[in-house]
């Protein structure tokens, strides 16, 4: 039976060691190198075989936690939570973000062309109505008759209120939206790539413990130094993905600042045109 599990772990380990090989096209291309072209230049300076060897001994050590229930070190009930709340925070930033692109450009088409240009300059749908009564006022009715003189007036209302829309868009896109994005692509970005990086430490330091426990008596002072070594950097990347998480509840909090700043925009916008649009009813003697 133990031998079984033995060769169990070993396909496991085998299995998983090929899933992280295969998943980084760098590495891949260096074996290659390195078996198809050994003479290729600067191989042999950058094909480091302990790095295969990290790899390796981690997807052992993930294989066992799978299969085996092997033990492996928590890193607390806090920083998971937290954790878990950076996931969400992301995942809902993003809808977030895809909300206002949505309510600044409803057109799916148009938000397709390019995501990230400022489209506050498009003709909008208030300079379309407007170009529309324009049109219809000079080439059918005639701007001399009276329905033809209001829909001069209400083209003319029409236009600075899309003026306005395009103030709003722009003020909304440069703020609002640059700072979500913002959020997203740094801090965010910064949280997940430490947790990986806390993740493969904390593989070397629980494989390097279950070697010293395998280990001789004569071999368990050399791997003592590893696992010394495997511990400081494990408490150290919990050191910078913790000043990290820090950094993300910062720039989450920057957020509200600029959400006042999206509300003013809005009513700056909304108002503006109430009262065009009273103006152009006094106008119109209505």
């Amino acid at each position: 039976m133990e031998n079984f599990t033995r060769f169990l772990h070993f396909i496991n380990s085998l299995f998983f060691t090929t899933i992280i090989i295969c998943s980084s096209p760098s590495l891949v291309q260096r074996l290659h190198l390195l078996f198809i072209n050994p003479s290729s230049v600067g191989i042999r300076a950058h094909f480091k075989m302990d790095a295969l060897k990290r790899l390796a001994s981690r997807a052992r050590q993930k294989s066992a936690e799978i299969i085996l229930s092997a033990e492996k070190t928590e890193i607390g009930a806090e920083l998971e939570g937290l954790l878990t709340k950076t996931d969400k925070t992301e995942e809902h930033m993003k809808k977030l973000v895809h909300a206002i692109e949505v309510y600044l450009q409803p057109n799916p088409a148009v938000r397709a062309l390019d995501p990230r240009k400022d489209k506050s300059g498009r003709q909008n749908t208030l300079d379309g109505l407007g170009e529309a009564m324009k049109e219809a006022a000079s080439k059918a009715v005639g701007a001399e008759s009276t329905f033809g003189a209001i829909l001069l007036k209400v083209s003319q209302t029409e236009s600075k209120m899309a003026a306005g829309e395009r103030q709003l868009i722009q003020s909304i896109t440069t703020q609002t939206l640059a700072s979500l994005r913002h959020l997203l692509e740094n801090e965010l970005r910064a949280v997940q790539k430490e947790r990986s990086a806390l993740n493969k430490k904390r593989l070397d330091l629980d494989a390097t413990k279950s070697r010293w426990k395998r280990a001789s008596d004569d071999k368990k002072p050399a791997v003592e130094a590893e696992l010394r070594k495997a511990q400081d950097e494990f408490d150290t990347q919990l050191e910078t993905i913790s000043t990290a998480l820090e950094a993300l509840q910062t720039a989450v909090d920057r957020q509200a600042e600029q959400l006042v700043q999206f509300v003013a925009a809005q009513i700056e916008y909304h108002s503006s045109s109430l009262k065009l649009l009273k103006d152009l009813k006094r106008d119109l003697g209505a």
